[in-house]
């Protein structure tokens, strides 16, 4: 039942993200003349020159690339990532591109690519993606010596070129403006729930690691430690959290003893149970 109620979680945010992509695209990028990053910003291309639907688009590119990602890719991940791309077409069907809001080319460059980049990176941090360049970047990355990222950047450099041929150079210097900052609010938003490995150096372990088990619901582990200068006993303890918590840990830690040392170390890849909230 609750893996049920997990994925019905999962689908909703799913859904929730791809309104996001869609909206900021259609309703503020696509509008002002500004080019979206990936698969976004080729519908956008022929839009604008041949007036061909975005939603009817979006969904017939992506069919090829999500036949290749089911055979190079995790099952889960196509699973999601082709109910996204269904649900994201249909809401670039369903919202009509025009500006709302505002007509200031600047605004709808910023506003367009943080929507549109936290709705990508929600579906993303939910187990799927928006489809296109995630799909055929990742394989071509599995293959190849091509990163994701150098992938991605010779992509864009390509839609900023056919951004300036087609509209004009300020559009391009633009649609570059709007890359940046959908690239740092991605960045932002999926950093959000990244894990850490916190270690607590202190005198009161047991105390600590019941409230950190009771409060955060995460396990502790312990082990005894000797502090060579002043030849005392201590307790280290090793827990695992999420970015948001940071500020709780050190706080609760700090209330029970004033002098533990806190230490918080990246932690990319994890394998066992972990319960991730954001």
């Amino acid at each position: 039942m609750a893996r049920k109620y997990q994925i019905t979680y999962e689908l909703a945010g799913i859904t929730v993200g791809c309104f996001l992509f869609a909206f900021g695209t259609n309703c503020l990028l696509t509008p002002s003349s500004l080019l979206a990053g990936g698969l976004g910003g080729i519908c956008a291309i022929f839009y604008h020159l041949f007036e061909w639907k975005m939603g009817i688009q979006y969904f017939v590119y992506n069919i090829p690339l999500l036949f290749l990602g089911y055979i190079h890719i995790g099952k889960k991940f196509i699973i999601y990532t082709v109910f996204s791309v269904i649900v994201s077409s249909l809401f670039f069907e369903w919202i009509p591109v025009r500006l709302i809001w505002t007509k200031d080319i600047l605004l709808c460059c910023i506003y367009g690519a943080i929507i549109s980049g936290s709705g990508a990176a929600i579906i993303l941090r939910l187990g799927g993606s928006v489809g296109g360049l995630d799909i055929l970047s990742r394989v071509i990355a599995k293959y190849t010596n091509i990163s994701i990222g150098k992938f991605g950047l010779i992509f864009s450099a390509a839609i900023v070129a056919i951004s300036a041929l087609i509209f004009d150079v300020q559009s391009a210097m633009y649609t570059i403006l709007s890359f940046f900052v959908g690239t740092k609010t991605y960045d932002a938003i999926l950093n959000i729930a990244e894990k850490s490995a916190v270690m607590i150096i202190t005198n009161e372990g047991e105390e600590i690691s019941s409230l950190l088990a009771k409060k955060l619901d995460r396990e502790v582990t312990s082990w005894k430690d000797i502090d060579i200068y002043k030849e005392k006993k201590k307790t280290v303890l090793l827990c695992l959290i999420i970015e948001l918590e940071w500020m709780e840990v050190t706080h609760a830690v700090r209330g029970i003893d004033p002098e533990a040392f806190i230490l918080s170390l990246p932690t990319k890849k994890t394998f066992g149970k972990f319960k991730l909230e954001w």
